[in-house]
């Protein structure tokens, strides 16, 4: 009982320091340095609706983006898909699928940004060509269980990256860890993303978007709530935190909530900070929806599948 009081009250906590310090807004020294930077866009609408703090809850396909390591849970082969109708006519997309084979795990996915039809202009303003940017990254992953308590996963991505008539390229490498005890339903994770060389465009070569996400989960009753927490550390950006929770009903759905905090403040406002959704279990289906506020740039909406065989 000591534990599920102290993980209340710890995300109680940060759920009442949140308001109170979400209105101080600084630019980051390294905001806009780094290329790639799709790749922080995380994925699946489970993971979103609960403050993206999946580090050590993450169970399903979509933890090749989460903590590599989580796919050690898979015990049947998974296809995954999601949408995400995110503002001024972005989508972002994910496919994987993902085979579990003993105690080891193998998947691959696409991770794709379009951003619809821009209109191309030369150095005086005036119009040119249309063109169609985009981001993309196929991922290879890997994972391990050991035993019933911990284990490791790895990704291996190679990026591309298309604006007009110029292109860059990059790999990049994730790394993550988990550990869940064995007589008390609390887990610990770590994911190192986006580990790789610079990437070069045109005559410049910029860093990737290195991230360090640390979190914790905890599970009562059964399973049917579950509290997590993630910690979050960016080095193009101020390090944030992202808590959230999901309270299953009938083993057929799910409800979610979360918060995700950036230090110093949110720069869209206090709300933007905000997560919701809910999922449902139909048979071999996992639909899950996510509302994810973005200040005065509207909400958006991410759908994902996961089907098992």
């Amino acid at each position: 009982m000591n534990y599920i009081f102290t993980s209340i009250f710890i995300i109680t906590s940060i759920f009442l320091c949140i308001p109170v310090a979400a209105d101080s807004t600084d630019i980051h020294e390294n905001a806009g340095t780094r290329a790639m930077t799709f790749l922080k866009i995380g994925v699946g609408a489970k993971a979103m609706g609960m403050g993206e703090s999946q580090v050590a809850a993450t169970d399903d396909l979509y933890a090749s983006f989460w903590n590599p390591a989580g796919l050690a849970s898979l015990q049947k082969p998974q296809l995954a898909l999601m949408h995400n109708e995110w503002f001024a006519g972005i989508n972002h997309e994910f496919v994987g699928f993902a085979l579990p084979i003993g105690n080891n795990t193998v998947g691959a996915s696409a991770n794709f940004l379009s951003f619809g039809e821009l209109q191309g202009r030369d150095q005086e303003g005036n119009e040119t060509t249309l063109f169609r940017p985009y981001d993309l990254a196929v991922v290879l992953s890997y994972a391990r269980s050991i035993g019933n308590t911990l284990a490791f996963g790895a990704n291996a991505k190679f990026l591309r990256e298309q604006i007009a008539d110029d292109s860059g390229r990059g790999i990049a490498f994730d790394l993550g860890g988990l550990y869940a005890f064995s007589n008390v339903p609390l887990s610990f994770g770590f994911n190192a993303q986006h580990i790789g060389p610079r990437v070069k465009y045109v005559e410049d070569a910029f860093e990737l978007p290195f991230t360090l996400r640390l979190g914790t989960a905890y599970r009562l009753w059964n399973e049917t709530v579950i509290l997590t927490m993630d910690f979050i550390r960016p080095t193009d950006n101020d390090n944030s935190i992202g808590i959230g929770g999901a309270y299953t009903i009938g083993n057929v759905m799910q409800l979610r909530t979360g918060y995700n905090y950036k230090f110093g403040g949110n720069d869209l406002g206090a709300t933007s900070g905000l997560r919701g959704g809910f999922g449902l279990t139909l048979r071999r289906f996992q639909i899950d929806y996510a509302l994810i506020p973005f200040g005065d740039l509207g909400l958006t909406h991410r759908f994902s599948l996961i089907a098992n065989f």
